[in-house]
């Protein structure tokens, strides 16, 4: 602290005695907290994925996922990483686009575990990112998702393109149908924290979660047949100084070094445009 600096404080430190008050630095550490991002997507970025989502859907020979997925959904369709790795938007791709907000999530998880003490260690460090499988759910009255984790990648997503006019609940007063409900780790009688967030999701809405985070989707109902539509894709991630140590070490062994990241449907790029 300069000496002007310790003028400033010390001129606040006598106005809020002379007030009565006492001045607190306060530093929330929460490293044990699952972190659960929500995300607006801009427009460019909703209509780019429409416009994937919509390509996938039309093609008769679309593979079907929805057999290594919870969900009770009849249609749910891999989405091939070259489908968003091709698709120009503004300042890339909306492959990097992606791959950036989940890099993004990942500094922000690293440093929240640092407990504001440990930041300076972790700062300068690179994350590559993978993204995994990627998905369309493409959800009609009556469809849901049970209780459920994801599992061989480290987090999960969710993005919402199209949200139907449900009919009322029959409990008006609870509202869940067609919400997705996140359930962490608090205690139940906990006061001072909660272990479940309910969502009713909107349109452009992309949520980001450790695949450990319990999570479910109930059904709803609509006059007619309207389409619910959502994107789905798991991730991983390993800091760029573990990844070229292991690429070394298999040099060293002359063996073929395996990528860190692997047990994905399809060949998988890791991004390094962080």
């Amino acid at each position: 602290m300069n000496r002007q600096q310790r003028r400033n404080q010390e001129r606040l430190d006598r106005k809020a005695g002379k007030a009565g008050v006492t001045q607190l630095e306060v530093v929330p550490i929460m490293p044990w907290a699952d972190v659960l991002w929500r995300v607006v997507l801009p427009p460019f970025m909703l209509n780019a994925l429409l416009d994937i989502t919509d390509q996938v859907l039309q093609d008769p020979d679309r593979k079907n996922w929805g057999e290594n997925l919870a969900g009770q959904i009849e249609d749910e369709p891999l989405i091939p990483h070259e489908l968003m790795m091709d698709y120009k938007v503004t300042g890339g791709t909306v492959f990097n686009w992606l791959m950036n907000v989940v890099g993004e999530y990942v500094k922000a998880c690293s440093i929240q575990q640092a407990a504001f003490y440990d930041v300076d260690k972790i700062k300068d460090i690179q994350w590559m990112t993978q993204m995994k499988s990627a998905w369309i759910i493409s959800q009609w009255e009556g469809e849901y998702n049970p209780l459920h984790v994801h599992t061989e990648c480290a987090m999960s997503t969710v993005l919402y393109l199209k949200i139907p006019e449900y009919l009322p609940s029959t409990k008006p007063e609870r509202d869940d149908d067609g919400c997705i409900m996140f359930i962490g780790g608090a205690g139940i009688n906990s006061r001072l924290t909660r272990n479940m967030v309910k969502v009713k999701p909107a349109v452009g809405e992309f949520f980001l979660f450790p695949a450990h985070l319990q999570h479910c989707v109930y059904p709803f109902k609509t006059e007619g047949d309207q389409e619910r539509r959502s994107i789905s894709f798991n991730a991983d991630f390993i800091d760029k100084g573990s990844y070229e140590k292991q690429q070394e070490m298999a040099k060293q062994q002359q063996q073929p070094g395996p990528p860190p990241i692997q047990q994905a449907p399809e060949k998988l790029t890791i991004n390094t445009e962080m």
